[in-house]
């Protein structure tokens, strides 16, 4: 019998595959005997940072299997945490999309927002939210090149380029103070094209893609975007994806605005981002989350531009944190100035903030209300 068919063994697979993720990231790990009832899978520690782990594996990626489980996982982290020991919950499967993470993340953020979460599979992905979690994250490994062309045909719907043009499509129904993008009707993907600076196929792609799955009004004279609701429900599901952050502090100290503002002096790819951009926007709704600003890349060359910061060290506040853009085109194209700082467009807030676990939903909801609805054609 496969390891991964047998409950025991994948169980076991798992619980190894976190063990390690933590002890490479610098944490302790005490592995409970399994003798002993009613304790954790592991506790693991870092300056002062406790978690009572508990790791459940399922033997397929899908979200009726992984669902029930972490909210059993919830139940049990919960009850072995202590005022010393916070809970986490962590399902595994050999292989998990990413629209069943997206699954995994919307329960938690409805049902167990207290709670840290981890999904790992066993090629590779690692997708942990919660205090001092976000450097155990990695994304799962590329493609082989031959699978890679057997795919060929498939079109990603929201890729880096099509959400660019998705919102340049959906830019003349926003204000301009909340997405940088060009606004006006196109009546094809030519000029979809030249309005997005994309190129003719790029654009002619999307626009087939759109019109195949009955994203587009078929009568309309231009391109006229319709099922927006489930669209932006798709659009979300695409975009969780562990992402590369970095917490850093300023060389000379302070974390207040004005620090935040002279990262924008010289870099033309940078933008605040979540929390901190939906601040700027006039769309705040949770305090006390160091700003997030969006950079093209995380890497030690990279960081030798950020002359006046410096990575924290462990256990350490930050004054910010460096998040790698996962899709530049969209994120640097579609931002916005909020005297004179770069701002991430509103669009983008909202995908990025969804998942988070520091009140996410709450300004995700926030946001939707505020300024998603009317786009979408619900009430207020």
């Amino acid at each position: 019998m496969a390891a991964d068919d047998d409950p025991k063994m994948r169980g076991q697979r798992a619980e190894s595959i976190v063990a390690n993720a933590f002890r490479h990231a610098g944490w302790a790990v005490e592995n409970e005997p399994p003798h002993q009832h009613r304790r954790p899978d592991l506790i693991v520690h870092r300056d002062g940072v406790v978690y009572a782990v508990e790791v459940k594996a399922a033997s397929e990626g899908r979200g009726d299997r992984l669902v029930p489980l972490f909210a059993q996982a919830v139940l049990q982290s919960s009850q072995f945490a202590s005022p010393k020991a916070a809970p986490l919950a962590i399902v595994a499967a050999p292989k998990i999309p990413a629209t069943v993470v997206n699954q995994v993340l919307k329960f938690a953020a409805d049902y167990a927002p207290n709670v840290a979460l981890g999904v790992i599979d066993f090629e590779g992905l690692r997708l942990f939210r919660g205090h001092s979690l976000d450097l155990l994250n990695a994304p799962p490994p590329p493609l082989p090149s031959h699978a890679q062309r057997s795919k060929h045909s498939a079109v990603n719907l929201f890729s880096d380029l099509n959400q660019w043009m998705l919102k340049v499509l959906l830019a003349p129904e926003l204000p301009e103070a909340l997405l940088g993008a060009p606004r006006a009707q196109y009546r094809n993907a030519s000029q979809l094209a030249q309005a997005a600076d994309v190129s003719v196929m790029s654009a002619f792609r999307l626009v087939q893609q759109l019109r195949d799955e009955g994203f587009l009004h078929e009568s309309h004279s231009s391109l006229h975007l319709v099922r927006r609701g489930e669209l932006l429900r798709r659009w979300q599901a695409a975009a969780v994806r562990p992402l590369k952050e970095l917490p850093m502090r300023f060389l000379l100290g302070g974390h207040g605005p004005a620090n935040v503002q002279k990262m924008f002096g010289s870099h033309r790819r940078v933008c605040l981002a979540l929390f901190a951009a939906a601040d700027a926007l006039k769309l705040g709704f949770v305090e006390g989350v160091s700003p997030h600003v969006y950079v093209d890349r995380i890497g030690p060359s990279h960081l030798a531009a950020w002359k006046h910061l410096r990575p924290c060290e462990p256990g350490e506040p930050a004054d910010v944190i460096l998040r790698q853009a996962a899709f530049p085109k969209s994120i640097f194209r579609g931002l916005v100035h909020v005297d004179g700082v770069a701002v991430c467009d509103v669009l983008q807030v909202w995908l990025d903030v969804l998942g988070h676990p520091s009140r996410g939903k709450e300004q995700a909801d926030h946001i939707r209300k505020r300024v998603l609805a009317a786009l979408i054609g619900e009430r207020r």
